[in-house]
């Protein structure tokens, strides 16, 4: 391998683009089909690496919820959510898979992904990765919904904190939040972006008041364009910004909880942002994509300044460390176990328990899957 390759695949320069358009909301089918629409768009304008915002299948739940809530009025909204959730994989994500192959890019899309597993009916706020031949790269679930969120998602475990080779270079990203964890950006760091996805509803503001949540339309307070563009620096990376664009018109109609939505400040604000912290595309209002071409020199260049992970770290004095996941399971435990053992201690074991020993191993590896 030569030097060059270790960026961007080796490529002198990749266009990138962002989509910040409305998904049709709560509307998955539909919003797969303007997805599709939006990936050949952004494809046939030359961008090999395709993001979306933050939870852009089928929509942010900007509505407000709580126990005051009309019983009436919440049932439907939250029953309309469920339906609407995606599964990986499912056909949903076969569409979007063949829309990348056939377009050629590498797309990253945010979603409300649904716990595939029997019985779970858990939801996350998930970032899915497409490579361009069509394949599913894995997912990313966000490890801590923010405030109110956690009436909505539960929390991710924190495995799918990794990054995916591609020939375009090395990809990661995080949701919204995530980028005021120090350690999760650290471990992201670590790992060698070239590009990393940042997800969000909207720019806003948390201190202009009257509510809560304000548009930031001069891209001045919105402590998300500060936590993207320093990940860029510590990094040496470039960052694609993804913010949610939606109006009151993309909300049907009828919608039970329309009283309680708050998108003054879904107006977009994405941003793509160069290794040095500037902005190669600033923040950008309305119904757009946003393109820029990212050149490898730039990550060269300011690696020779602060390279954080290889000259400018001191692991001698102050390291990361990636707990890849919680507490090993019973089955995990017993199949570890099975592995151990002799042939003799399994005779063993089995006999005080009145047992063959391929009944045992039988039982193991039953409770194993």
């Amino acid at each position: 391998m030569k030097p060059a390759n270790k960026v961007l695949g080796g490529r002198s320069s990749v266009k990138v683009a962002v989509v910040q358009t409305p998904p049709v909301y709560l509307d998955r089918e539909k919003s797969v089909d303007r997805a599709c629409q939006k990936i050949h768009e952004a494809a046939s304008h030359g961008a090999q690496l395709i993001a979306f915002t933050e939870t852009w299948l089928a929509g942010y739940p900007y509505w407000g919820e709580g126990w005051e809530s009309k019983l009436q009025n919440w049932i439907p909204v939250r029953v309309q959510f469920y339906d609407q959730a995606l599964l990986i994989p499912s056909e949903d994500t076969e569409r979007l898979c063949h829309a990348a192959a056939k377009a050629n890019a590498h797309v990253v899309i945010g979603c409300n992904e649904m716990d595939s597993r029997r019985g779970v009916h858990t939801m996350y706020n998930t970032l899915l990765f497409i490579e361009r031949r069509g394949r599913i790269l894995g997912r990313h679930r966000k490890t801590v919904p923010t405030f109110v969120e956690r009436a909505i998602w539960g929390p991710g475990d924190g495995t799918d904190l990794v990054t995916y080779e591609t020939d375009i270079g090395c990809i990661g990203g995080l949701i919204c939040g995530e980028h005021l964890m120090p350690l999760i950006r650290a471990r992201m760091i670590e790992q060698g972006e070239d590009f990393h996805i940042s997800v969000f509803p909207g720019a806003f503001s948390l201190h202009t008041g009257p509510k809560l949540e304000e548009p930031d339309l001069e891209g001045r307070f919105f402590w998300g364009h500060t936590l993207t563009r320093a990940h860029a620096m510590e990094a040496g990376a470039f960052v694609l910004s993804a913010c949610g664009y939606m109006t009151s018109g993309d909300l049907p109609p009828d919608f039970p909880l329309r009283e309680t939505v708050n998108l003054d400040y879904a107006q977009g604000g994405s941003q793509i942002v160069a290794p040095l912290g500037i902005p190669l595309v600033p923040p950008t209002s309305g119904d757009t994509i946003l393109y820029a071409e990212c050149q490898a020199d730039m990550i060269k260049v300011w690696k020779a300044i602060i390279d954080t992970v290889g000259h400018y770290a001191r692991p001698d004095i102050v390291r990361l460390q990636y707990m890849k996941s919680a507490e090993p399971s019973l089955s995990e435990l017993a199949v570890e176990a099975l592995e151990k053992k002799s042939p003799d201690d399994l005779e063993a074991i089995a006999e005080r328990q009145g047992l063959g020993r391929q009944e045992l191993e039988s039982a193991i590896e039953r409770l194993a899957r």
